[in-house]
């Protein structure tokens, strides 16, 4: 029987768990997590934190610079 289990961060959508026989796969609906698309874990908890630490790293690519004063 395939289960399955959404993956939410933060009330943002961004994949599902899908239990297989070998572990659960994740399926990325969010671009941004589109790396972990197929990753296999070892439970929807183990994919949401891998998730989540994804999502941070994005955000801290993406982070405007802070511009130094001028002297």
């Amino acid at each position: 029987m395939i289960t399955s289990r959404p993956v939410d961060i933060s009330g943002r959508f961004v994949g599902v768990a899908v239990s297989g026989h070998d572990g659960w796969h994740f399926k990325a609906i969010d671009p941004q997590v589109d790396d972990l698309d197929g990753a296999r874990f070892s439970s929807p908890a183990e994919a949401a934190r891998v998730a989540r630490l994804l999502l941070e790293r994005e955000r801290g690519t993406q982070r405007t610079p802070r511009l130094q004063p001028v002297a």
